[in-house]
């Protein structure tokens, strides 16, 4: 999976789903879960653990040995229930495939377990960027764009946030289930629950095997979201019996939070541009039991058949650049680069400019990312609302399910618009804004 991720381009959160449900020891799905997560995630600080003692570079050697030498590595730095020659040992019996090598992965693993964090790091005050890129593993430039916006303690705790191992959040179908009852019938089926403290159908679920063999997952009675994505249908607020349009939908989960908290009542417009993922919100819809989803085939920039003014609620959940959930999609940190910053805003904003158009007039405009970055949060919703004063802000401290503590936060939210930190508020990386529209304006 590793090799693939690096030669092809391959996306790990879906080899994962589609090689793991092979093994069928829960322990051994977490633990190949942590390899290949853990790996990606630390690629860079283990690249340069490893290269002291490497003869010769890193990119002359089979990709399948990189991945070898990297899994090992990551073992004996990182994963403390591994006994560091247990790591090597495996390593090398891996390397056995590639027997030229097999030398070159012992020599190498047994200094790394013999050195462990004793590295010599480059110097904290004259290489600040590569400092913090090398020794937490994230790219230079964004890197150096957050040292810019926040400086180095702010950086620093982002980057220690974003390598932590991510929560397994689920959300509770109202429809079918209280919250507690889930609870209890989880717990007799042997998982161990948290409750969310901050949106009420939240919870943490640990130790786990295969979630779609659960009972009470092939009942409907719960889906995973991640907490932040749970707040933006609190937000959006809808009422039963109205109309409601999601402009980029697919996977479902916040179009069917919103029929949730509509009871089920009124009627949900899903866009999405790619048939395949129109499928996956059919597919959820049919497990939670909710009936007032309508699947569109469409680009959100045009948003075909729906008449200017027919919206009680409208929601722009829209593509970004993720760089909010790098701790859940440990291979993204690679995949994106500078060029992506540019080119999202231009989209997002063409997005909002037509759905904002099917408002109707005293209805919400609602508009949300997964991105830390203010060129796709903060500075997009200014550009849109100097061309749209017809858009009024709304006050999102008595939207959210949970109380703002800190003042920053409040100012934020009484300005309509609030961005989740994951070193701030322990949770992904997420941007909130809210309007209403006011046609008389």
């Amino acid at each position: 999976m590793l090799t693939r991720v690096e030669v092809e381009g391959a996306y790990a959160n879906l080899l994962l789903q589609r090689n793991i449900q092979r093994l069928t020891d829960s322990r051994d799905r977490q633990f190949v879960t942590l390899l290949v997560n853990g790996t990606l995630k630390h690629r860079l600080t283990l690249d340069y653990a490893l290269r002291k003692y490497l003869s010769k570079p890193m990119s002359s050697l089979p990709h399948e040995v990189r991945a070898i030498l990297r899994i090992g590595a990551f073992q004996v730095l990182y994963v403390d229930k591994v006994p560091p020659a247990v790591a090597v040992n495996e390593s090398v019996e891996l390397a056995k495939d590639f027997p030229k090598f097999t030398g070159l992965v012992n020599v190498v693993l047994r200094k790394v377990m013999a050195k462990g964090w004793d590295i010599s790091w480059p110097d904290l005050k004259r290489e600040s960027i590569r400092y913090l890129s090398v020794r937490y593993s994230h790219p230079e430039w964004l890197i150096q764009r957050w040292l810019k916006r926040w400086g180095f303690e702010e950086t620093e705790a982002l980057c220690r946030a974003n390598n932590e191992p991510a929560h397994t959040w689920i959300r509770t179908n109202i429809l079918k289930i209280s919250r507690e009852d889930l609870r209890e019938r989880l717990l007799n089926e042997g998982i161990t629950v948290e409750l969310g403290t901050r949106v009420p159908e939240s919870m943490i679920i640990k130790d786990f095997g295969s979630l779609e063999k659960l009972e009470s997952f092939q009942k409907g009675l719960f889906t995973v979201q991640d907490e932040s994505s749970q707040l933006v249908a609190h937000v959006v607020d809808p009422k039963p019996g109205q109309s409601v349009l999601d402009a980029c939908s697919a996977p479902g989960g916040k179009s069917t939070h919103l029929a949730q908290m509509m009871q089920n009542e009124g009627e949900i417009l899903a866009f999405d541009v790619h048939a395949h993922k129109l499928e996956l919100i059919d597919q959820l819809t049919k497990r939670l039991g909710i009936t007032i989803i309508q699947p569109q085939l469409g680009d959100a920039r045009d948003l075909p058949g729906i008449r200017l003014g027919s919206q009680d609620r409208v929601l722009v959940d829209a593509p970004c650049s993720g760089l909010g959930v790098l701790r859940r999609r440990a291979d993204l940190r690679w995949q994106r680069e500078e060029q992506d910053l540019r080119e999202f805003p231009k989209l997002q904003l063409d997005i909002l400019e037509r759905a904002s158009s099917c408002v109707k007039d005293g209805g919400y405009l609602i508009y949300s990312t997964c991105t830390t970055e203010a060129d796709e949060n903060f500075e997009l919703v200014k550009r849109f609302r100097s061309a749209h004063p017809e858009f009024e802000p709304v006050d999102l401290v008595d939207a959210l399910p949970f109380a703002l503590v800190e003042k920053r936060d409040i100012q934020q939210a009484r300005k309509g618009m609030l961005q989740l930190l994951p070193h701030r508020h322990n949770m992904d990386g997420f941007f909130l804004a809210k309007f209403r529209c006011n046609s008389q304006k």
